[in-house]
């Protein structure tokens, strides 16, 4: 055969042994693994209705793991109800934190990783990955670099889900960028547990975030603390997916 020929078989066996992987990751509920250059591992699954032949182009959510989180755990969560809307893509932070890692309150290495990860994803499933129009999601120290992200980079990051958010998250310029870029900002869901002590920090974020004119939705939820209630993901995290995919 000829080097083409060799080359255009090669093409095929790994396309076919990535859909593969991704149909055993939906099944087995194990996130999948990509390399993030600069950076540790992030973990992933694909889209629900992933086909190895078909087209176009589906949204990423990424989710910003809390301090001492475990990406690939929360990945495992998230996919339950995130696939149904795109790609769900979870990077790490930059150090450790005993069992899990951790942001370091540094949201300019935390943008990185992010974009990093998101390109990285981009280059391995060529014409189905999104890179604008996506959605971020963070929850604790995640929600503070989540928040810090997408005021800066509205066009990637164009829809949000914060979870134990608050309004001292944005110190510096950080309302200011997201007044000067409240037009390309579709829609902000902003979801705390009644006991969270940031219940009502919570509640003036969607304050500001309103005042600048951008769909907002705010829930403090009953029976809830600062937690990622996994029992609760479908009832609790999906109706937030779902309104922030809408707003396109």
């Amino acid at each position: 055969m000829c080097i083409v020929g060799r080359a255009v078989r090669r093409f095929v066996f790994a396309t076919v042994s990535a859909a593969a992987s991704s149909g055993d990751a939906l099944r087995s509920g194990e996130p999948l693994r990509i390399d993030v250059p600069g950076h540790g591992p992030a973990f992933y699954f694909p889209p629900r209705d992933f086909r190895p032949k078909g087209r176009g182009l589906k949204p990423v959510l990424m989710y910003l793991h809390g301090r001492g989180g475990n990406a690939a755990a929360d990945c495992r969560k998230w996919a339950r109800v995130g696939t149904e809307f795109g790609w769900v893509l979870c990077p790490q932070g930059q150090e450790d934190w005993g069992a899990g890692r951790t942001w370091s309150n540094n949201a300019v290495a935390a943008q990185n990783i992010a974009h990093a990860a998101l390109h990285a994803l981009q280059a391995k499933y060529r014409g189905r990955v999104q890179l604008r129009n996506n959605i971020l999601m963070g929850f604790s120290e995640g929600a503070f670099v989540a928040m810090q992200i997408g005021v800066r980079d509205p066009k990637t990051w164009n829809r949000w889900l914060i979870l134990a958010a608050n309004d001292q998250y944005w110190w510096g310029d950080g309302v200011a960028q997201l007044k000067e870029n409240a037009r390309k900002i579709k829609g902000v869901y902003l979801l705390t547990g009644q006991g969270d002590e940031v219940a009502e920090n919570t509640k003036r974020v969607g304050d500001i975030v309103k005042s600048a004119k951008i769909p907002v939705q705010v829930n403090i939820a009953p029976g809830l603390g600062h937690e990622l209630a996994a029992d609760r993901l479908s009832a609790d995290y999906r109706r937030p997916l779902a309104w922030l995919a809408k707003k396109q």
